[in-house]
């Protein structure tokens, strides 16, 4: 049995892997099952912790359990010190093999194709034995960043994830994209009420879909959007088809190919945060070291081709963090 130490006293492994999967999962009932021990078993199992920690985890309610501050704080301590134990058999097997380096990287859609592919473009060039694994995350995936990903790329996650570090890397503002040939391609820029009047391409569902929506509702506009697209990038290709007008940050258009768009700044200005994620657990190794500094120098390359696209607007001066590497307390978004 695994133990580790709190103050010089063992603790069981497998009591801490409990009161995870009781977090969890809700119930007493439901973590014993997931580590196939009876109920009664993981009641004092549980209760042991407790005395070892000396931390009134959960208040009980009958057969309710209920955590505690402590038990929520405890928890997000825990789940970090587990990532941590059950990465050390994979990390022995590569280092038995002889394995190359390897990274494992991600990002949100919208920044696929303009930043992170070029960024490890960037990087293979001075790293060329260095594996990468790159993935493309839903924003319900970042919590578990921890879990997968030695660095991320997105938008802000809630402050509530204490096991994700976030390093700002630039803003982008939010601008209305359409044809060049579209009506409202001219504007210097366009409120939600000059929008409400054409063909509008939303997502069907998500944070970017409710944001839409408080934005026409906060104009008394109208929101109905004719055409929807589970992504931006498809949205983007459907409205060169239909006319449409869709609203997101110019990224998409960017990668797709910026002579076929005409974007307009949003009024009021919105601007949209992309940061730079690792797990707190994290050792900084000279690879990661490196890839950040990758995607620092194609974040300013992305901010001059931004600000060169949109002209003189007060919108193409972008709120950029490329040059700093301070990290930054994480704050609640949904986007």
């Amino acid at each position: 049995m695994l133990h580790i130490l709190q103050d010089g006293a063992p603790m069981n492994i497998q009591a801490i892997r409990l009161f995870l999967h009781v977090m969890q999962r809700g119930s007493l009932a439901a973590g014993a099952q997931q580590l196939n021990m009876s109920t009664s078993a993981a009641s004092r199992l549980l209760s042991g912790l407790e005395r070892t920690t000396g931390l009134k985890l959960f208040s009980r309610d009958g057969h309710a359990l209920r955590p505690t501050t402590e038990g929520t704080q405890y928890f997000n301590e825990c789940h970090r010190v587990l990532v941590a134990v059950d990465e050390l058999p994979r990390a022995a097997r590569r280092l038995a093999s002889g394995a190359q380096s390897r990274l494992t990287v991600g990002s949100g859609p919208r920044l696929a194709n303009s930043l992170m592919i070029p960024t490890i473009g960037r990087f293979a060039k001075r790293n060329p034995d260095a594996e990468i694994d790159f993935t493309v995350l839903q924003p319900h995936e970042f919590p578990r960043i921890p879990n997968r990903m030695d660095i991320a790329v997105g938008a802000m996650v809630p402050q509530t994830i204490t096991s994700v570090e976030a390093s700002p890397l630039f803003e982008m503002p939010t601008v209305a994209v359409m044809r060049n040939d579209h009506p409202l391609a001219r504007r210097s820029t366009v409120r939600a009420a000059d929008i409400a009047a054409h063909k509008l391409i939303a997502t069907p569902t998500g944070p970017m879909r409710e944001e839409l929506e408080k934005i026409f509702r906060a104009e008394g506009a109208p929101f109905h959007p004719q055409y929807t697209a589970s992504s931006f990038e498809h949205a983007c290709s459907m409205l060169l088809q239909v006319g449409g007008v869709m609203i997101t940050d110019p990224l998409v258009p960017l990668a797709i190919g910026p002579r076929f768009f005409a974007l307009v700044p949003l009024k009021p200005l919105r601007m949209v945060q992309t940061s730079i994620f690792t797990s707190t657990l994290a050792l900084e190794s000279r690879l990661i070291d490196e890839f950040k500094t990758c995607l620092r120098e194609e974040a300013r390359l992305l901010e001059t081709r931004v600000a060169s696209l949109l002209g003189n607007s007060d919108a193409a001066r972008i709120r950029t963090s490329t040059r700093s590497h301070k990290k930054s307390q994480l704050r609640p978004s949904r986007r």
